[in-house]
């Protein structure tokens, strides 16, 4: 598997960055290669324009498989794998050839925002495991690692960004600002070598498989909804996987449910109903949406994959769509992120993620009630 590994120049007055000496590490650490990997290596210049024809250039020559680029966060601590990049650039200062673009779409016809085509949370932990700190970001900032990582997920590859702190060999960095609005530079405590074993265990959970996700072209659309509950995560997958858990709070506010069918096991599924009591624009019946869940991938305290079609006469609304459900621990008990994709054009995005944002309040409220053995 050959795979790109992506770094910037220097940039804004500093001699070195961060991500640059981390690739060259990981490049010198591949002279002992991991099975199965064909690594490749490119600078992007920190210019708007020419970061996009260098990037071309690369995946032009090169062919890979898999695209990781990198970039540095002056305010971070943490390795962070970027979940996606926003169709905006907004330069704090002027990039190294003078531009500075100031709310200016990076496509005029693209999305919002492209979701990484790799696994964030699976290259979180691969970091993590590798002994370095690492922590998922929703936020790649408006500079030209937001841009670069909005490209990479644009890409008909997996492909995705990460920002590594950016680190000296003596001092703080001179810039900082860039990602995170306001943050000032920091010690992160962290070496380039350190920096370069994170983006070794990251090569290598792309390449084994843990971390490629589904690239995401122009007008892929991920609907995702998040939040922080009560509970380790062990007791939140039983919520997820617990008939009459589920029938308690999957129903988004204005609703109620009932599950049926149900068969627990990977490769199982349910049926399950929702009643609207002021409904509109429903799937199935005049007051009712009704679809049948398959089961896909079930990964205890982890994540719950799921296939899911409704039972409908109306073609705006037929299709499988794929809901994933991720569990991160975190100090106040465990991050709940839901992504949905090929989800059905009848389907309002808005709409769909302030339904998965009511479930994931009511799941909030019922772990609550439950306290915290669940």
């Amino acid at each position: 598997m050959r795979i790109l590994v992506t770094a910037f120049e220097p940039f804004g007055g500093d001699a070195e960055n961060a991500s640059l000496e981390a690739v060259r590490r990981l490049e010198a650490r591949a002279e002992r290669p991991q099975p199965g990997v064909e690594l490749v290596v490119g600078v992007l210049p920190v210019a708007f324009g020419e970061a996009d024809r260098a990037l071309a250039a690369l995946v032009a020559e090169h062919r890979p498989d898999a695209v990781v680029a990198v970039g540095e966060a002056g305010g971070r601590t943490a390795v962070t794998p970027e979940r996606w990049g926003v169709n905006e650039d907004d330069a704090r200062i002027p990039d190294n050839a003078g531009n500075q673009p100031r709310h200016e779409p990076i496509d005029p016809d693209g999305p919002d925002r492209r979701a990484a085509g790799l696994d964030v949370e699976a290259l979180v932990a691969a970091i993590d495991d590798a002994g370095i700190p690492a922590a998922a970001s929703d936020d790649a900032g408006r500079f030209l690692c937001n841009h670069v990582a909005y490209l990479v997920a644009g890409l008909d590859v997996p492909g995705g960004f990460v920002h590594v702190p950016a680190v000296r060999s003596s001092g703080l960095a001179g810039v900082g600002r860039e990602t995170d609005a306001g943050a000032a530079p920091v010690d992160a405590g962290l070496g380039f070598d350190d920096l370069g074993r994170a983006l070794e265990a990251i090569v290598g959970a792309v390449a084994r498989g843990a971390a490629r996700g589904t690239p995401h072209p122009d007008g892929h659309r991920v609907d995702r909804a998040d939040t922080v509950v009560q509970g380790t995560p062990d007791v939140v997958y039983d919520a997820l996987v617990d008939p009459a858990a589920l029938a308690q709070w999957l129903p988004p506010e204005g609703s109620t449910g009932t599950i049926e069918d149900f068969d627990g096991r990977e490769g199982g599924g349910y049926r399950i109903v929702l009643r609207f009591e002021a409904p509109e624009d429903t799937k199935t019946t005049d007051d009712a949406d009704a679809s049948r869940v398959e089961l896909l991938e079930l990964i205890p305290g982890r994540k719950v994959v799921q296939r899911i079609r409704f039972e409908t006469a109306l073609e705006r609304f037929r299709g499988a769509m794929t809901m994933t459900w991720r569990l991160e621990p975190v100090a106040a008990g465990t991050r709940v992120t839901v992504e949905a994709t090929d989800v059905p054009p009848g389907v309002a995005q808005e709409d769909h993620e302030e339904g998965l944002g009511s479930s994931l309040a009511n799941l909030a409220a019922y772990l609550q009630r439950r306290g915290p053995r669940g």
